[in-house]
């Protein structure tokens, strides 16, 4: 009995262990990433709460994943309210089993983050914004994207 419980802490703490940590970040540091010539950058905006971003957080894993041989980098920010971070937002990650990094965005400026999108955010979530510093692409999603249109503009943010 003692093999068997021991065993099963053994399994529960490597599965915490592997668990992806939240970390937050700000409106500057997340424009930071829409600077860097390293790739094209798809950030989306969701939350928990939000039905749109939970049925589409699936198809932007899918095509995270079908592009990893490629430089996209996918960053999820979560605009949950303070009282689910870290605990709501993890346990949502951990379900999920979203791969991608996901950050929780902790900003006491509301505007910031619509200079980040451009200053064309209407406080829409989820949104998702495909960026390629490099090539001067940039396009902005309000609303639920499909796996369709999120490949589409990463590929034309390749050109």
């Amino acid at each position: 009995m003692k093999k068997w419980f021991l065993f099963l802490v053994v399994i529960c703490m490597g599965k915490w262990a592997t668990a992806q940590q939240i970390p937050q970040i700000t409106s500057a540091q997340l424009k930071s990433y829409t600077e860097k010539k390293d790739g094209i950058y798809v950030i989306n905006l969701w939350a928990t709460w939000c039905r749109p971003c939970v049925e589409e957080l699936p198809d932007i894993e899918k095509v995270a994943a079908s592009l990893q041989d490629k430089p996209v980098h996918v960053i999820l920010v979560s605009l949950d309210y303070a009282d689910a971070y870290p605990k709501t937002i993890q346990r949502f990650v951990t379900q999920h089993h979203l791969q991608s990094p996901v950050y929780w965005l902790n900003e006491t400026n509301p505007n910031a983050i619509n200079e980040v999108l451009g200053g064309q955010w209407m406080g829409v979530v989820p949104t998702t914004l495909v960026v390629n510093a490099k090539t001067g692409y940039r396009r902005l999603f309000q609303g639920k994207i499909t796996s369709d249109e999120l490949t589409r503009a990463i590929h034309l943010a390749m050109k």
